[in-house]
């Protein structure tokens, strides 16, 4: 049997740092007091410039983002005990019902599994990547004016906009409040990467159960007509528990998708809402980017960090579109055997589960939006609206 720490152990350790699994209330007020650190002077520097729609756009493309993140954690720690048991759940019985099948077959559900852990660390790759730019600009543009002779406090720059009092930027304040920044953007990363790629690797994970779902199917409904001549009573036997544990296993994927749909369903609700805004806002600070070595710098922070909020969203709508396609699979699967020519009580219960598997199971935000590929674009669009509504003003002023 596969080890499931080969998938999720990274999962496992982001999420218990930041005190989401298993659920620690003091390590995560101590992450959301860091954040707010960072959230009080983004606020006060959008509040003291207000007329300047650049450094707005500018501050208010982070500051949401962690704001989402604070919020989405908000959630998570709402349902800490059921969020806690989901989990537990997912990574021990959830996994071994899986796999269990897998040990006398072929590995039919690593494709998804695989995808899960991919996805993870692909992630983790964005948004390291992304973070690093922000931290290390900075200190180059720094280094740069002193090697010139030409450092002072004006070009000293924290990673990100925010505002503080002038004294703060003399030594040791400046250092302290650089590596603040530091600390808070990390913690509000861990939060992001931990709470998203959990969402993403459970809806892999029921993609893979249903894969084993259907390979349960044709096997068992592959009718042996001269075996079930010959020993009609051992036959029906192995149909009956063969049928019990597809309907059983079913049951259990479906009423999984449940517990997904009500404890995601929220945050993923606050995700779209926010992406559309982010996309928009991080686009706006690459397109409006003039070709200087300051502002090259700035194109560089902010292209990938769009990179980091694009992925971000097909993060769900990738999995959601395969936990769609797999759901609806069962019927096919149904329809491509030879179930017609079991005895008429097993073809009654074959009936009722092809019913069942009439409507794919989804994952929505809020009840609003089905998590698909499709959203993605509805998103993608809706950035652009805003990008094209936010470019007019600017240009105006």
């Amino acid at each position: 049997m596969d080890n499931i720490n080969n998938y999720v152990l990274t999962n496992k350790k982001i999420l218990k740092i930041v005190g989401l699994y298993p659920t620690s209330i003091v390590k995560y007020i101590i992450c959301c007091m860091c954040m707010f650190g960072i959230v009080i002077p983004q606020a006060l520097q959008i509040y003291h410039n207000w007329r300047d729609l650049a450094i707005v756009l500018e501050t208010s493309s982070v500051l949401l983002t962690i704001l989402l993140a604070i919020l989405k954690s908000l959630v998570w720690m709402y349902n800490r005990k059921k969020m806690d048991s989901f989990i537990k759940y997912m990574l021990t019985d959830y996994w071994k019902i899986m796999t269990t099948y897998v040990l006398k077959h072929t590995n039919i559900h690593a494709i998804y599994v695989r995808k899960g852990y991919l996805f993870t660390m692909g992630y983790l790759f964005l948004i390291f990547n992304s973070l690093v730019f922000f931290y290390s600009l900075p200190i180059i543009d720094i280094f740069i004016t002193t090697v010139k002779g030409t450092n002072n406090n004006s070009t000293k720059h924290f990673p990100f906009v925010a505002l503080y009092p002038k004294f703060f930027y003399n030594f040791p304040l400046y250092q302290i409040v650089y590596f603040s920044q530091m600390l808070a953007t990390s913690l509000c990363g861990l939060i992001i990467l931990g709470t998203d790629t959990l969402i993403a690797t459970a809806l892999f994970f029921t993609c893979g159960h249903f894969k084993v779902l259907q390979e349960k199917i044709k096997t068992i409904m592959q009718i042996d007509l001269k075996k079930y001549a010959c020993d009609k009573e051992n036959t029906v036997k192995n149909i009956k528990l063969g049928i019990k544990d597809i309907v059983k296993h079913h049951y259990t994927i479906l009423w999984f998708c449940d517990d997904m749909e009500m404890l995601f369903s929220p945050m993923l609700f606050l995700q779209t809402l926010a992406s559309s805004l982010i996309i928009c806002l991080v686009g706006f600070q690459i397109t409006t980017a003039n070709i200087t070595a300051d502002m090259i710098s700035k194109m560089l922070k902010y292209i990938s960090y769009l990179f980091m909020a694009l992925f971000q969203l097909l993060l769900f709508c990738i999995p959601g579109d395969a936990l769609i396609n797999e759901s609806s699979a069962i019927k096919e699967t149904v329809y491509s055997t030879t179930w017609y020519e079991l005895p008429i009580l097993f073809r009654t219960v074959i009936c009722l589960f092809i019913l069942r598997s009439q409507r794919p199971s989804q994952i929505t935000a809020g009840k609003f939006y089905v998590m698909h590929l499709e959203n993605f674009n509805v998103v993608l669009s809706t950035a652009v609206s805003y990008f094209m509504l936010i470019r007019t003003i600017y240009n105006k002023e």
